[in-house]
């Protein structure tokens, strides 16, 4: 009787050699549209609303809203209206295969123009830089709030969505990245 063995550590993709990098951010999300896609886990529809109202406080925009696959990248023709959107926020509740998905397709997002925001949290930051290494775009940055979302109550879900609101600014915006740089 044979053996097999597989090893379950990915190596980079082939295609993927060289370094990706994340899509032009946006000099404001005034007049542009907002993508808010969430993967239908527990908080995360309503921590991508909360963040809506707290970047209206700042922004006059549209939104265009979305489901994505908690578990799989998405097919190319499965994300619906995105392509319409300037700039997308996708948000799960708490899971790693959520998180590590996540950052994945927002790479693939990424590499369609548009620049996109994840929202995770710290017990899978590991895993989330892992898969961005792996997909070619480890110098992607998203947004972390503390643990848990799901289980929140519109209190405690409130203030995880002006945390990740505020990093919004810094993540997607041009003049806050080139801050960052400085």
């Amino acid at each position: 009787m044979t053996l097999i063995v597989l090893d379950p550590v990915q190596a980079p993709l082939a295609d993927q050699a060289a370094a990706l990098s994340p899509a032009p951010r946006l000099a404001t999300l005034t007049g542009k549209t907002l993508g808010l896609w969430n993967n239908q886990k527990l908080n995360a529809a309503k921590l991508l609303e909360l963040m809506r109202i707290e970047l209206e406080r700042h922004f006059v925009f549209d939104v265009v809203r979305g489901i994505y696959d908690p578990g799989n990248l998405m097919a190319a023709d499965g994300w619906g209206p995105v392509d319409q959107c300037d700039v997308v926020i996708l948000a799960n509740g708490d899971c790693g295969a959520c998180s590590t998905s996540g950052i994945v397709n927002a790479i693939e997002l990424e590499k369609r123009g548009i620049p996109t925001l994840l929202v995770s949290t710290p017990p899978f930051t590991e895993a989330v830089k892992t898969s961005a290494k792996l997909r070619g775009m480890a110098t992607i940055r998203w947004a972390i709030v503390d643990h848990p979302v799901g289980s929140l109550g519109e209190a405690e879900l409130h203030t995880r969505a002006v945390a990740a609101a505020a990093q919004f600014h810094e993540l997607m915006l041009q003049s806050s990245v080139r801050r960052a740089a400085s």
